[in-house]
């Protein structure tokens, strides 16, 4: 949908964070894409920090925000189900009857088949 020339000129705009140098060469992984943006996960070609930028057919500019995290995690969490209000409301019934660390160190019963398969 974004002609590469145009994400470019937006690169070439937009400055790391961390050292100030131009994204332009930097290397961008598309997570998310739709008519009228583009979010991508770029690596400073100078430092390598890694940030989130969103690039809009607006033109309003790119602003990146900081991230610790990779494209492919990213990309997990945008697919991973919502917590609802009930899953709260259960995780918070568990905690008042045991702590987390008790939580925690259970194993759920067919955890050793999942990790074989």
């Amino acid at each position: 949908m974004f002609e590469n020339r145009y994400i470019k000129e937006h690169l070439e705009r937009t400055y790391c964070y961390k050292c100030g140098t131009s994204l332009e060469g930097a290397k961008l992984v598309t997570i998310s894409e739709a008519p009228i943006a583009i979010i991508a996960h770029a690596i400073c070609p100078k430092c390598q920090a890694e940030s989130m930028v969103t690039i809009t057919t607006a033109g309003t500019g790119t602003t990146p925000i900081v991230t610790d995290l990779k494209a492919d995690e990213i990309k997990k969490f945008l697919a991973a189900k919502n917590v609802s209000y009930d899953d709260l409301l259960n995780l918070h019934k568990l905690l008042e009857k045991e702590s987390l660390w008790k939580l925690l160190q259970k194993t759920e019963p067919n955890s050793e088949k999942n990790q074989k398969n």
